[in-house]
């Protein structure tokens, strides 16, 4: 299972790199935006809609909501991609509110149980999320700071593999992940912000204005809210009854399966951009 990880997960990423490389930045949104709506095909199976035309006008919708607001903002984005601010500082409250829900789940399940509401969840998480991505795209250096960002992530949640296996004793959501353990949340932060230093050191003069500490500061929200991702998708699949979102990843399980820490954390991590003064 580990092999079928590892080799999913290089497959995965030497195929983004290439992406993010060779293509214009609008292909590449295009590309993301054809993953998100796979996995909102995923998310409508968790939401409850059992139907494949209920789960294909589910993924028809999302993508045509996404395609509008890209049309919507992307003449700000091109002018003045600071505009974008508002919308990102709402994305980041809000999956803060989820966090509260996750810290008390199952208690207040009752406000977020129908299919609706589930639904429109995965449009807020995955829309969000390939969002704050596209943004990043499209910045100076975008294809590297989006490389720099899927690596944070998946230091996170290698970090968290090692440090839950070989010390993991306290559990951190039991109710809502029971193999998730504190030591593991530590090892997947203590990782990135060692990232997070090493990046910093290799800082050019341009961005001397940029502390250290942000980096950090940088390193550690964006590992907190990839475990925040992780939590939320778990607490659905927990409810939904279903093990693994989906089995088109081997060794991973669905989409949503690694989406989830990217679209808890792409938010914050460009929001955070904007605060250090890289925008």
């Amino acid at each position: 299972m580990l092999e079928k990880r590892i080799y999913t997960a290089i497959l995965l990423f030497g195929g983004l790199v290439l992406a993010l490389m060779q293509l214009p930045a609008a292909l590449v949104s295009y590309a993301f935006l054809a993953i998100a709506s796979a996995g909102i095909w995923e998310w409508a199976s968790l939401a409850g809609w059992s139907s494949r035309r209920y789960r294909l006008a589910m993924v028809a919708s999302f993508a045509t909501a996404c395609i509008y607001a890209v049309y919507f903002y992307a003449p700000q984005l091109i002018s003045d991609p600071v505009s974008m601010r508002p919308l990102l500082g709402v994305v980041c409250f809000v999956w803060l509110a989820i966090a509260f829900f996750v810290l008390s789940y199952p208690k207040l399940s009752v406000l977020w149980r129908s299919i609706v509401v589930r639904s429109l969840i995965g449009f807020f998480i995955l829309g969000g999320g390939w969002l704050s991505l596209i943004f990043l795209v499209g910045l100076e250096f975008g294809w590297l700071l989006t490389i720099l960002f899927i690596l944070t992530v998946a230091m996170a949640d290698v970090g968290a593999y090692f440090a839950g296996k070989f010390w993991g004793t306290h559990p951190l959501a039991p109710d809502v992940s029971p193999a998730k353990t504190m030591e593991g949340l530590w090892g997947g932060i203590f990782a990135v912000l060692c990232l997070a230093g090493f990046v910093w050191w290799l800082l050019p003069p341009e961005f001397a204005h940029i502390h250290p500490v942000e980096v950090l500061l940088i390193g550690l929200f964006c590992s907190g809210a990839s475990v925040l991702g992780d939590l939320t998708v778990s607490m659905l699949k927990r409810e939904s009854g279903c093990k693994d979102a989906g089995s088109w990843l081997p060794g991973h399980g669905g989409l949503m399966d690694r989406l989830d820490s990217i679209c808890g954390a792409a938010p914050f991590f460009a929001l955070a951009l904007m605060l250090v003064g890289y925008v």
